[in-house]
């Protein structure tokens, strides 16, 4: 691999699913194996807070993660979040009332001091308040606002909790670079980095080809020239409904490495999705959670892997690897 920059202060982070045989050490071991020194762990803020400030939740993956991550050296993404993607997570008593209400900014906050109480250990490379908002808020200013000012008081609540900790929120590709790009600057003057979802596909979930990247990262860059960008999610489907191919999943992978060394300065984190391919089951779980059914969507989300869900490899693993190694990852 020629031209490849050394990693720096880079950080490559690895969505970890797991296999058939659902051994998460294994998983992670296969992870760290390909270079991941971050992984990514999303809760919902009412499974966290069951009842009002009453915090127990079940399984409680904070108490894991904290007691779990640091023994493998692993650091993590960590996601909180009131949106998730097209579904509200605020706890039932507050769901009518709008985010920059003082009872939600107060709880939500109370949940945060809840919350870090319980990764006292865990090494922490960013928080995202929310994932991906722009599929809530879309274009609703009064909506934006309401949020932002919620973003606003949160994230800087959640400084105090921890020193130098990265707060930001997640939002798509597509939002930050069209409809919603005004008002994702607005908020992401709050933020420490611009945190982004990054899947290089067409409206009916077809491929755009694998050098999109360059100019996709570009024009990230554009908006944000004076900022870290993050790259939470991203990740490239391999089925052929999707227009793609396991050989056009690895060549993304190539052009994602050249496309990062080449804005290695302010792209920071990339969070790639997904070590193993999630089981058809797991498939029609997202298709119920987020009210979306159909075959382009579900060949989208059931091709992300990089490993078979039998454990098998797939080119992207390997060319990950390698891209990684001659990094010094």
């Amino acid at each position: 691999i020629t031209d490849a920059q050394p990693k720096g202060d880079r950080i490559l982070a690895i969505d970890v699913t797991e296999s058939v045989d659902g051994d998460y050490d294994a998983a992670i071991n296969t992870a760290i194996n390909a270079g991941a020194e971050a992984v990514s762990l999303s809760l919902f803020w009412d499974d966290i807070e069951i009842a009002p400030e009453e915090y127990s939740p079940d399984p409680d993956w904070l108490a894991i993660a904290n007691a779990y991550y640091p023994t493998h050296n692993i650091a993590l993404d960590l996601v909180i979040t009131p949106i998730d993607t097209n579904q509200n997570r605020v706890p039932e008593d507050l769901k009518d009332l709008p985010f920059d209400d003082p009872a939600v900014i107060a709880r939500f906050n109370k949940m945060l001091d809840y919350a870090f109480a319980q990764i006292p250990n865990l090494d922490l490379v960013s928080l995202s308040i929310g994932n991906e908002i722009d599929a809530s808020l879309g274009t609703d200013g009064q909506k934006w606002a309401e949020f932002t000012a919620f973003f606003a008081e949160t994230s800087a609540h959640a400084r105090t909790l921890r020193p130098n900790l990265v707060v930001g929120t997640k939002g798509m590709f597509d939002g930050i670079t069209g409809d919603s790009t005004k008002y994702f600057q607005e908020i992401n003057a709050y933020s420490d980095a611009a945190f982004i979802t990054y899947y290089p596909l067409n409206s009916d979930f077809t491929v755009r080809e694998p050098n999109t990247v360059h100019e996709d990262f570009a024009k990230v860059i554009k908006i944000y020239p004076d900022k870290e960008i993050y790259f939470l999610e991203l990740g490239y489907p391999s089925s052929e409904v999707c227009d793609s191919s396991e050989a056009k999943q690895a060549q993304f992978f190539t052009e994602t490495f050249q496309a990062w060394d080449t804005h290695a300065e302010q792209i920071k984190v990339i969070n790639f999705a997904w070590l193993y391919e999630v089981s058809p089951e797991t498939v029609e779980g997202y298709e119920e959670y987020y009210g979306f059914s159909n075959p382009d969507f579900a060949a989208y989300l059931g091709s992300l892997g990089f490993l078979n869900y039998d454990g098998s490899e797939k080119p992207a693993y390997g060319r990950l690897k390698a891209e990684a190694e001659a990094r010094g990852w």
